[in-house]
């Protein structure tokens, strides 16, 4: 597994929408915190290239959130 994900890199992995092994592409979005409804700009996240749909949050990116969280 990377240790570190850059915008545009690409991996695979399952889309929960699609429901298969998917081609991935890092990029920024913005992120909504479920529980707060907080909304977290530019947060680097996985997203499926056939769906659009965000797919998961890689490591490097929860301190981000977590200070966001904390700051509310």
């Amino acid at each position: 597994m990377k240790l570190s994900w850059n915008p545009g890199d690409f991996a695979a992995n399952e889309c929960p929408r699609c429901r298969k092994l998917v081609r991935t592409k890092f990029e920024f979005r913005n992120v909504r915190l479920a529980r707060s409804q907080l909304c977290v700009r530019d947060v680097l996240v996985d997203v499926c290239t056939e769906c659009d749909h965000m797919v998961s949050i890689p490591p490097q990116s929860v301190p981000q959130l977590r200070e966001a969280g904390v700051s509310k």
